[in-house]
């Protein structure tokens, strides 16, 4: 991350919010040498995608998404990350905003925290958090691959602070650690602080708060996580017995005009019970019963419909269509009952579950209503922040800028793509004439390892139920300790986690390798970070091969554990083989053509022809028709009356 005093006021655009939106808006600035300085009110980034399992519709793992961009995001040298930090004051106007964070005590200091445990390891009571159903605890790390690596401190909750003090041998905790205040002055801001979940306890028809057994969404994710609770292990919180009968309850808090419900849908309630439920079926298949209460099912992202038929024929996911009344439990019952209405039957119907989840959706939370306040935006009827359909990122303050759920419900391929638009819009706002500043890598230089015999070590993931579910991970690890080369064969666990980076860092260097085998998930999301591992440790970054085990073996043969582990043995033989023979490569930077070619002169061309343009890039716009427009011309009004006409008019002027 950059030094503070390196930033350019000219260059520089403040992101509020540090979640999956956050960034991808502030890489994309970095990535065009804008400098970002990007702050999140939590101890570490990631917002809520950290605490989820998988994503729909290919049942990634949700941390091996996004790992790789938390890494990139501290790794980046034209972006400063400020934790416990927010908005509290803002002067100016586009391009001079002055603007004031505050930041509140860590208690820790990064630079020093080692994030050894020692702290949690003491205080065991009242240590560990796992987001989603423990609660805060006075020192906590999020997830695995939390960004800082370093803990927070509640210092109000802590008893004896002086024996925490002691605990840390890094002397890392500051008991006197204050509020710090900072003023700054940037271009843009671009606004991507989340939202909530709907808080399922202010429903008391279905129990959740009263009966362990009936949990949200969020927290039925992280009881399939293996970095939650219970590790992945997949048990029912009131007893620890695993469930027979699950059944998801769709639209809580949504759809709706009575009590507290909001009238709106939250976009991503179908799709996420779609996928817990498949995730489900998948680990256990016909051990376990899946249904799912909806309204409607709401599929209309790619392939999200296919999706949906997969659950319904493929895993056999049973579907009831009405909104169920209540959930209740019968007193010294094991069991909860569903009561619910069909349109084929006038009669009442009740049926048992194990387990009941609610899918709730989203509300916009008070401080960010005062975050709009204090930034003088609109929001519209619902709290969310006011744009428009020609503008969707565009709030109603010039030169502050909007995307993800607080501009309105959506999933994350949505937010990826409005966060990627934000970051233009905001880059509109700096002086194309200025520089930007000239970065190294901070690496150290590369041992040479030319004529020297190979010295492999191979790393194994268990990924938790992922690839260590399937097949037997330390029977993996002693086979790859046999192969030609191979002087450290070892289990890394989760990878692509701090810890496990570190400790693939000291092996490489204590036992002298010089080429490095890794066995777990995809390179498309894990290379550069396993990579950066071994630049730290001097090795020139692609004496690296990957076996893509889990991808390529134990999600696509989970039913074969055989077979698995056999091809498992091939694909890590292959990869030592492979990398017998690497060499040291050297990257070589060509000077780069940065005109940019637009096919196609609709309203999608157009706007991306001006976007770029007014960022003093020179845009060639082809359009095979006599005019521009494409399927706009036949469009004369939005659905919120908008003159369609009107605006293209004006768009195909300044194009």
């Amino acid at each position: 991350m950059r030094e503070q005093n390196t930033l350019r006021a000219d260059n520089t655009i403040l992101v509020v919010g540090a979640g999956v939106g956050g960034i991808k808006t502030a890489m994309d600035l970095a990535e065009a040498g804008r400098d970002v300085v990007l702050i999140d009110k939590g101890p570490s980034i990631g917002g809520l995608m950290t605490q989820l399992d998988r994503t729909f519709p290919t049942n990634n793992c949700d941390l091996c998404t996004l790992s790789p961009h938390l890494a990139e995001s501290e790794r980046q040298l034209h972006i400063e990350l400020m934790t416990l930090t927010q908005l509290v004051q803002i002067e100016g106007e586009a391009g001079r905003f002055d603007v004031t964070l505050k930041t509140l005590p860590r208690y820790i200091d990064p630079s020093r925290c080692t994030a050894c445990g020692d702290c949690l390891k003491r205080f065991p009571g009242c240590v560990r958090f796992s987001p989603g159903l423990d609660h805060r605890a006075p020192t906590c790390m999020r997830y695995p691959q939390a960004t800082p690596d370093a803990f927070s401190i509640d210092m109000e909750k802590c008893v004896d602070k002086n024996a925490l003090v002691d605990v840390c041998q890094a002397g890392a905790i500051i008991p006197d650690d204050t509020e710090k205040t900072r003023s700054l002055r940037v271009s843009a801001i671009v606004l991507a602080p989340g939202a909530e979940l709907f808080d399922a306890d202010l429903l008391e028809n279905f129990g959740h708060g009263v009966y362990p057994d009936v949990v949200t969404g969020l927290e039925f994710e992280r009881i399939l996580s293996a970095s939650g609770p219970t590790r992945g292990d997949f048990a029912r919180p009131s007893d620890g017995k695993p469930p027979k009968k699950i059944a998801w309850i769709q639209c809580v808090g949504s759809r709706n005009i009575n009590q507290v419900d909001a009238p709106y849908c939250s976009s991503v309630c179908c799709m996420y019970a779609l996928k817990e439920a498949i995730v489900t079926k998948e680990r256990f298949r016909d051990d376990i019963e899946a249904v799912v209460f909806y309204m409607d099912m709401r599929t209309s992202g790619k392939d999200y419909e296919r999706y949906y038929q997969r659950a319904r024929n493929e895993y056999g996911v049973r579907f009831v269509q009405c909104r169920p009344h209540s959930v209740d439990s019968e007193p010294g019952a094991s069991n909860l009952s569903i009561r619910y209405f069909t349109d084929d039957s006038a009669m009442p119907q009740k049926e048992d579950f194990d387990m009941v989840v609610l899918s709730t959706g989203f509300r916009i939370p008070p401080d960010l209503i005062e975050l709009a306040g204090t930034l003088g935006i609109e929001l519209n009827e619902h709290q969310f922040a006011r744009t428009t359909s020609f503008d969707p990122v565009a709030t109603s303050r010039k030169g502050v800028y909007v995307c993800g759920l607080f501009e309105s419900p959506k999933d994350i391929p949505e937010t990826m793509v409005q966060a990627s638009a934000a970051a233009c819009m905001a880059a509109s706002n700096i002086d194309v004439r200025g520089k930007t500043s000239e970065t190294t890598d901070g690496f150290p230089p590369e041992r040479d390892v030319s004529g020297e015999i190979p010295r492999i070590g191979v790393f194994i993931c268990d990924c938790g139920y992922n690839i260590g579910g399937v097949v037997n991970v330390d029977d993996l690890v002693t086979y790859a300790g046999t192969l030609p080369h191979v002087v450290v064969s070892k289990m890394a666990g989760h990878g692509c986690s701090r810890e496990s980076l570190e400790e693939i860092q000291r092996t490489i260097e204590a036992e002298n390798l010089n080429r490095v085998v890794i066995g777990g998930c995809s390179p498309r999301t894990h290379e550069t970070k396993f990579q950066d591992t071994l630049r730290k440790a001097g090795l020139n970054k692609y004496l690296l091969e990957i076996a893509n085990i889990r991808d390529q073996d134990t999600w696509v043969h989970m039913d074969r554990p055989v077979e698995a582990f056999a091809k498992a043995r091939d694909l890590i033989r292959m990869a030592v083989a492979g990398v017998a023979f690497r060499h040291p490569l050297a990257d070589h930077t060509l000077p780069m053509n940065r005109d940019v070619l637009v096919v196609g002169g609709g309203v999608a061309g157009m706007n991306a022809a001006v976007c770029l343009a007014d960022q003093g890039i020179k845009v060639y716009l082809v359009e095979k028709s006599r005019n521009l427009g494409g399927v706009s011309n036949l469009i004369f009004k939005t659905l919120e009356g908008e003159n369609v006409q009107s605006y293209m008019k004006d768009l195909v002027e300044r194009t």
